[in-house]
């Protein structure tokens, strides 16, 4: 419940503060007074959007602040420790706005961000403008009400959420198939190229020892035949390095004796010979080991030419760069069977989650079509109050998916408000036939028509702050009196704040503010008066005719005693 209101610095308002009791307060004035920068400044507060924000004095910032009741309000309380604050009854929220248009929100005195108290907004606060006539014709308005009326919030919450899921689940699984063929050709290439390299079982460094192997046995015959001719020649040939150096060690032999130095000579040649006498043995054993096996080397060919073909065919350096194709190779094809995978994966999530969707669809059309019946007849006696009496509503639902079975179709026919259509039919005369709002009902039917569904909603919700905006739009006489005793029955369970030029209804109001353009020093000045039983009196008998005169005053009398009758 609003509690109070501060406006400081904002367009024709330098400074004002009001407070409101229980029940319904009106807001009067001449055409032009300001009567909607109160609403304005509401609206502000709870951060909706304005053009440019004029200060009455452009050196000063503007100031905004509402106060509000919340002991009777147990959703935004809730909603409030849900955002990590302490519950308190009394809400206080303001909008501070800088000479450089910078605004900053506030809640009990704490910074907060405009989206906090843009989302406290529809909790908090219903208004009531006059465009809200026009989006009474709009299909998509009048299935929100009844979803509102029918308490469809979480069922609707569910459909939006399960729909778009699954239409963007669709938009994969579309892209995945896509990739999937697009890659097929791709997969039989890797796959080929895999399994040729898988067959060829290479080994890091394999081409090197087979080249060095290759290079041993194609000339094996002719290093048999040097070893071959090297050991005769060191031993067993006439003349041979052994029997000369034999000859040496000998004849030296007769002197190292005499001279150390001859002693020294004689052993390095001894040694000499013994060397030779064992390079003459390796080189026999070489002959030996050394066999020209052309077998293997033919095999040896066989497979180089096989690794030298992979090489040119994947134009690879090395058997390093072959096995890490056949690496990358592997992983495409395992990536290639995973999104396969992934594909048949989201199929059946897909179609799992088609049938939760319908059968969320299924309960939510089951519940409005319930609901539309009893809103129908509702309506129908709160319009027939409202100096309608031969008023006949009629909601009719149409289930827009009925029959599809098909995923895709389904999809197309639905909203992500559900799989129904809404449209509401009216007759305010006795005998005509039922047509749809937007056809048969005037300016002021719809007035009275949405004051009616305001009210039965207000039934099914807690305490709010109703804001009707000029509501009497195409009423006046009788009607009015109906209207006026309507919101006054509206507002024993709401607060409300009604802008208004009909004194109908500013008569059975619990207060009345009127708002009062003067002639400042540089500017017009916007005062705010709440008035008291003569200045009330005052005030509507300037809306029944226009000025003050005995007659305008007693007929505000009459006027006042017959509801306070």
């Amino acid at each position: 419940m609003l509690t109070g209101i501060q406006i400081r610095n904002y367009l024709f308002v330098p400074e004002q503060k009001l407070t409101f009791g229980p029940g319904m307060t009106v807001l009067s004035g001449e055409t032009g007074a300001g009567k909607s920068i109160l609403v304005g400044s509401v609206s502000l507060i709870f951060a909706d959007p304005a053009p440019a924000l004029e200060a009455f004095d452009p050196q000063q910032p503007i100031y905004l602040e509402a106060s509000f009741d919340l002991s009777h309000n147990s959703e935004v309380r809730d909603w409030l420790a849900e955002q990590g604050y302490e519950p308190e009854d009394e809400l206080v929220l303001a909008r501070e706005v800088s000479t450089a248009g910078k605004s900053s929100y506030f809640l009990n005195g704490r910074k907060v961000t405009a989206s906090l108290q843009r989302e406290l907004k529809p909790l908090m606060i219903d208004f009531h403008h006059q465009r809200d006539q026009q989006r009474l014709l709009s299909a998509a308005y009048q299935l929100h009400l009844l979803d509102l009326y029918a308490q469809n919030e979480a069922l609707v919450s569910a459909f939006s959420t399960q729909y778009r899921g699954l239409r963007e689940s669709l938009k994969e699984l579309e892209r995945l198939k896509a990739k999937v063929e697009q890659d097929r050709q791709l997969r039989e290439l890797y796959q080929y190229q895999f399994e040729e390299l898988e067959k060829a079982g290479l080994n890091e460094g394999e081409d090197l020892e087979l080249q060095q192997e290759f290079e041993l046995l194609s000339h094996a015959q002719e290093i048999a035949e040097t070893a071959a001719a090297s050991s005769f020649d060191l031993y067993e040939r006439e003349n041979s390095v052994h029997s000369r150096l034999s000859a040496s060690v000998a004849a030296l032999a007769r002197f190292s004796h005499l001279n150390p130095r001859v002693a020294n000579i004689e052993q390095s040649l001894r040694d000499c010979l013994e060397l030779v006498t064992e390079s003459s043995a390796a080189l026999g054993d070489l002959c030996l080991d050394v066999n020209p096996d052309l077998a293997r080397l033919e095999t040896i060919q066989e497979r180089l030419d096989t690794i030298n073909s992979l090489l040119h065919k994947h134009k690879a350096k090395t058997i390093s760069e072959l096995l890490e194709l056949f690496a990358e190779r592997k992983a495409q094809i395992n990536a290639y069977t995973d999104l396969s995978e992934r594909v048949e994966n989201l199929e059946r999530s897909t179609e799992r989650d088609f049938e939760a969707l319908r059968a969320n669809g299924d309960r939510l059309s089951a519940s409005r079509l319930a609901a539309a019946e009893k809103l129908s007849e509702e309506l129908r006696e709160s319009i027939s109050l409202l100096s309608i009496p031969d008023a006949r509503f009629k909601i009719k639902i149409d289930k827009k998916a009925d029959g599809k079975i098909i995923m895709q179709e389904y999809l197309d026919s639905c909203t992500e408000q559900g799989q129904d259509a809404c449209q509401y039919f009216f007759s305010a005369n006795r005998g005509s036939e039922l047509r749809p709002l937007s056809t048969v009902a005037s300016g002021g039917e719809l007035s009275r028509i949405l004051l009616a569904i305001k009210k039965v909603l207000s039934e099914r919700i807690e305490e709010k702050l109703m804001i009707l905006d000029e509501i009497d739009s195409g009423i006046g006489g009788k009607t009015a009196e109906y209207v006026a005793q309507f919101i006054f029955a509206l507002a024993r369970r709401h607060r409300i704040i009604c802008i208004t030029h009909l004194a109908q209804i500013a008569a059975i109001a619990d207060h009345q503010v009127a708002l009062k353009k003067e002639a400042g020093k540089k500017k017009n000045v916007i005062k705010m008066v709440p008035l008291e039983a003569e200045q009330r009196l005052e005030e509507l008998a300037r809306m029944l005719s226009g000025d003050v005169s005995d007659i305008s005053l007693e007929h505000a009398r009459e006027l006042i005693n017959k509801y306070r009758t």
